[in-house]
């Protein structure tokens, strides 16, 4: 899409800022206005649209995509979201340990042993671990549990929580990521170990390097969002 707009601003109504082009709210593709909770987020979106030239390319504007992505499928999907992220934990990435290889073992015991037990003492998570990829019977609790902490999320929170969540494999790092536990390239170390482990033994072809860039990209453009919608 051609750039059909010559001025954006921002409006302020009651306590949500909204970005509009030549007058006219911004809304989302379904239709939705667009409603941020800050001002800091709102100044940093309408720059990305104020840069745009010539063309509109969304995927040049990642606090836009994700405004987007927590308006019109976060809000409107928490429950089944929720219930994504309740699996996620059930089988989360840190228990899942190596069977084999026992400098890959020490690695993902050092590792990730920290955030498990971080976990337990925040959130009173208390998940078992096992070796190999066989599936763990954990506690239900585990899932109750975190059902508990989603219910006390904003959308614009729950969205970066089940973005990172996604992203990395493990509902425990995601939450450490909302909690300014863990900043991003750190993040992506500790959630892309094996990968990163078997590169290091292996070499690391161009697929793999550029899934990782972009994995990195979405986490910082992540960090920025949540840091600018924080109220």
């Amino acid at each position: 899409m051609k750039r059909f707009y010559e001025k954006v601003d921002i409006t302020q109504s009651e306590e949500r800022y909204q970005i509009t082009l030549d007058n006219s709210p911004l809304k989302t593709p379904l239709k939705s206005t667009l409603q941020l909770p800050t001002r800091k987020l709102a100044e940093k979106l309408a720059k990305e649209w104020s840069d745009v030239e010539t063309d509109i390319i969304p995927n040049q504007m990642p606090l836009f995509s994700l405004a987007v992505t927590a308006i019109d499928r976060v809000a409107t999907q928490k429950t089944e979201l929720s219930e994504e992220m309740q699996h996620y934990i059930m089988n989360d990435l840190l228990c899942y340990r190596e069977s084999e290889d026992p400098k890959l073992q020490e690695h993902q015991n050092k590792s990730w042993d920290p955030w498990l037990s971080w976990a337990n003492t925040e959130f009173e998570f208390d998940l078992k671990l096992a070796k190999g990829v066989m599936p763990i019977d954990q506690d239900e609790r585990n899932a109750t549990l975190l059902k508990q902490v989603i219910s006390q999320m904003n959308i614009w929170t729950f969205m970066c929580f089940v973005r990172a969540t996604t992203l990395t494999g493990s509902a425990i790092l995601a939450l450490a990521f909302i909690r300014k536990q863990v900043m991003p390239d750190t993040l992506f170390s500790v959630a892309y170990l094996d990968e990163l482990y078997q590169n290091s033994r292996w070499g690391e072809d161009d697929e793999s390097k550029a899934r990782h860039v972009a994995v990195k990209n979405e986490l910082h453009d992540l960090s920025d969002f949540f840091r600018l919608a924080e109220l």
